[in-house]
């Protein structure tokens, strides 16, 4: 028996939802739990927010502090 939860997204079309559930879902019975979403996103939070004005690091730099973990590994 499949025990994945499934989620998805539908549209309320004239009040009715449909639902394709994956061919491996066998289960008899389900919980269903309706959210309703807004069209509008969450604000962003001020973590969010911190990690989006982040300063970016390219590939080279992230390999060059690799390259310098790998030299300070050999010291233990």
């Amino acid at each position: 028996m499949n025990l994945n939860p499934v989620k998805q997204y539908a549209d309320v079309i004239n009040g009715v939802i449909h639902i394709q559930l994956p061919k491996n879902f066998d289960a008899k019975r389900v919980e269903l739990t309706i959210v309703p979403l807004d069209d509008e996103p969450a604000p962003l939070s001020n973590f969010q927010r911190f990690l989006l004005d982040s300063p970016e690091m390219s590939d080279d730099e992230y390999a060059a502090i690799e390259e310098k973990r790998r030299h300070l590994q050999q010291w233990k």
